[in-house]
């Protein structure tokens, strides 16, 4: 993983995912951060919300961190 996210919890969740979930986030985070000019730890919020969703749709369901 590049950078981890600001808040400590939020990065033992992230480093627990899977290097396709963890790309995911990171770019969502990026994508916030940079095109929509959202704060970082904002963008990771959002960005978690969606990895949350990604991986509901994978079949990850409540097995998630």
């Amino acid at each position: 993983m590049s950078t981890p996210p600001l808040n400590p919890a939020l990065a033992v969740k992230v480093e627990a995912l899977d290097d396709d979930a963890q790309e995911f986030f990171q770019e969502r985070t990026a994508i916030r951060q940079h095109d929509a000019g959202m704060a970082r730890a904002d963008a990771e919020a959002a960005a978690w919300a969606d990895t949350l969703r990604y991986l509901e749709q994978r079949g990850a369901g409540t097995n998630t961190p």
